[in-house]
């Protein structure tokens, strides 16, 4: 019978969590975040002379974000409970965050005295 009452508690919660953060955590929305995290790091591995490591990481990253859209148009991917995709679309928006950090840090092209 406890576990009966704890199923009906996960089910509860689970149900509070999707209505709470019902916007971001819809697979559209993470697919658009992954999308634009991808296209940004494409971006930043063109701009300027990167060392090796960091145009290898920019690379994998990118990788990662196509995969990530693939996941996203699957069924299972709304199956994945509603806390990690909430947990999913905080940690893109932190790494789009420092990755837009680097960027503007970084010497791009562009500013190179001629």
């Amino acid at each position: 019978m406890a576990r009966f009452w704890r199923r009906i508690a996960q089910f509860w919660h689970e149900f509070r969590n999707c209505r709470k953060y019902g916007a971001i955590i819809k697979p559209d929305s993470i697919r658009a975040q992954a999308e634009d995290l991808g296209h940004l790091a494409e971006l930043a591995g063109r701009s300027g002379a990167l060392a090796e490591a960091e145009s290898r990481h920019l690379a994998q990253l990118g990788q990662e974000m196509r995969n990530l859209v693939l996941m996203t148009r699957q069924t299972t991917f709304c199956r994945i409970p509603a806390e990690k995709r909430r947990d999913l679309y905080e940690s893109l928006s932190q790494a789009r965050q420092k990755l837009l950090d680097s960027m503007q840090k970084s010497c791009l092209a562009s500013e190179k005295t001629q």
